[in-house]
């Protein structure tokens, strides 16, 4: 039995709204607008992706969520939009959008992975050059002490008190 991905939520979250939308319109006199079948045509794009291509749905439900937000389609049979002057964000579009990106961490870092490694610090030579002349009268048990990887030291003093190592054939 296949586990059931908790990133699929927002997708069936959208999709409920569209069947409680299509259900309202056939059970009242409610009409869907162009809005909603474009957000139906989407949502079930989106659903087609999900099953066949991760990294294209994952782009394509968040562009859907986006000009969702915005207001230019809808899932839901009654339209909301925060906002003033004719300028507003649909509060189920929001919340549809924060749950998304909150359950889909894992595709985010396939699309851009280089933005979750750490960045790795470049050392300050002249700082090197500081801290050995600093440590050029320290013994080697000393310096040992704070070229320790565990040492409370910083990188350019760890770096320097390693050279002064091999300077004294030790290292």
């Amino acid at each position: 039995m296949k586990k059931i991905e908790i990133n699929i939520l927002p997708l069936a979250i959208s999709s409920l709204l569209v069947v409680i939308s299509i259900v309202m319109a056939f059970a009242t006199d409610y009409i869907l607008t162009t809005k909603h079948y474009i957000g139906i045509g989407c949502l079930l794009l989106s659903l087609i992706l999900y099953f066949t291509n991760r990294k294209f749905y994952f782009l394509f439900f968040a562009l859907t969520l986006t000009v969702g937000l915005i207001g230019f389609l809808d899932f839901n049979i009654t339209t909301f939009k925060v906002g003033f002057a004719g300028i507003g964000i649909n509060p189920v579009f929001l919340g549809l959008m924060i749950l998304f990106f909150a359950v889909s961490r894992e595709q985010m870092d396939q699309i851009a992975p280089e933005k979750n490694r750490p960045k790795k610090r470049v050392l300050d030579k002249n700082l090197i050059k500081s801290f050995q002349s600093k440590f050029k009268d320290k013994t080697v048990s000393e310096l040992n002490g704070i070229a320790d990887e565990n040492s409370k030291f910083t990188e350019e003093a760890k770096t320097a008190a390693k050279r002064m190592l091999e300077k004294k054939n030790v290292l």
